[in-house]
């Protein structure tokens, strides 16, 4: 079997022969339906242009969607899951306006690396003090630091935070009194949580039937994966997330966290204690960005519009409506919170090429 770095190598040539192909094809809009249903999203949207988040490959020659066109037309292209140099470089060189990745050590190395102008010197997309520009350029931590910490915890968001990141990528499902917490998936896996007295999970438990209340009392979610090897829950490696853990009344700083304690955890980071200690990493947590994600409890069901309500209801009470976008898979998803949602930019993930039907169902 291929190894990932393997892979991640040889998509980063792929997309490097991208750069040098001819400028895009003179196809109209009709043809190209990624650029047809991104064009028909922004026509629905009253404040926010909406984002065209695909996954890198396909980006790829033969990946079925034209990055050029859709820059050309104006709208924004932030990239999934990136998680080695060759391709965050290749990707960089081509424009995207963002990238999402599981290593945000990684991705910090590349932007800082990174001669836009061509001049020789690096460092086009940072800001005089060495942050990233969030203006120039949108680097995301995935669920945190997937590849560093276990995903969606309180210790993966202080790692991403750790890099500088600009935007905390997290998932959201509800709980069963409807409060929305993090989790890529509709249950808790034994893979990746156990009960909070140290036994495993025999089953899968799905979040939907605890309340948040049980949620955080009775599970952690600290469980390594074994794909991968740089993760650790050395809870020495994140001070930040245990203290805090400690002053929310959470169990543990792996517990399940609350999409309002993230918010909060961030906004903690910015204090004056903290600049203090770090003015640099304090300035990026005060102006950091979220990614809101809103899973399907099943790959059949759509995601009913209380999921994007109770996130937006979150969103509003902490005042961070400038700085949340709310992303899904789904059509309707995306379609509902533009309706119900306005003020909240809307991001379209792509894992294939749209179809004419895809455009058709939001037309």
């Amino acid at each position: 079997m291929r190894t990932a770095s393997f892979i991640g190598q040889v998509l980063g040539v792929l997309l490097s022969c991208a750069c040098t192909r001819t400028p895009p094809s003179s196809r109209t809009p009709a043809d190209d339906p990624t650029l047809r249903l991104m064009d028909t999203l922004r026509a629905h949207a009253r404040t926010h242009a909406p984002v065209c988040s695909p996954s890198a490959t396909l980006l790829q020659p033969g990946g079925g969607i034209d990055l050029e066109r859709l820059r050309a037309a104006g709208h924004p292209v932030i990239v999934w899951t990136v998680n080695d140099l060759p391709t965050m470089q290749a990707l960089l060189r081509r424009g995207v306006d963002g990238i999402i990745s599981d290593r945000p050590d990684l991705l910090m190395q590349a932007v800082r690396g990174f001669d836009a102008n061509g001049d020789g010197t690096p460092g086009d997309l940072l800001d005089a003090d060495g942050l990233i520009d969030p203006k120039r350029f949108d680097a995301q931590g995935h669920r945190g630091a997937r590849n560093l910490r276990p995903e969606n915890t309180l210790p993966a968001f202080e790692a991403a935070l750790d890099h500088r990141m600009t935007t905390l990528e997290l998932d959201t499902v509800l709980t069963a009194d409807g409060v929305p917490v993090l989790s890529h998936d509709p249950d808790l896996s034994p893979m990746k949580c156990r009960h909070a007295d140290g036994s495993p999970l025999p089953a899968p438990v799905p979040i939907a039937t605890l309340t948040v209340a049980k949620l955080q009392s009775g599970f952690v979610c600290d469980r390594l994966l074994e794909d991968r090897p740089d993760q650790t829950n050395d809870r020495a490696r994140s001070p930040e997330a245990v203290a805090f853990a400690a002053r929310a009344g959470l169990p543990d700083p792996y517990a399940v966290p609350t999409l309002s304690q993230v918010f909060a955890f961030a906004a903690d980071q910015a204090d004056a204690a903290h600049e203090a200690r770090d003015p640099l990493r304090t300035r990026n947590a005060r102006r950091v960005r979220f990614n809101v994600e809103l899973k399907r409890t099943s790959e059949k069901a759509d995601i009913a519009p209380a999921h994007g309500d109770a996130v937006a209801r979150v969103i509003q009470e902490a005042g961070l409506a400038r700085r949340v976008d709310v992303q899904s898979f789904d059509l309707r998803a995306v379609r509902s919170m533009q309706d119900r949602h306005p003020e909240l930019r809307a991001a379209l993930l792509l894992e294939t090429r749209p179809t004419a039907a895809d455009v058709k169902a939001v037309e």
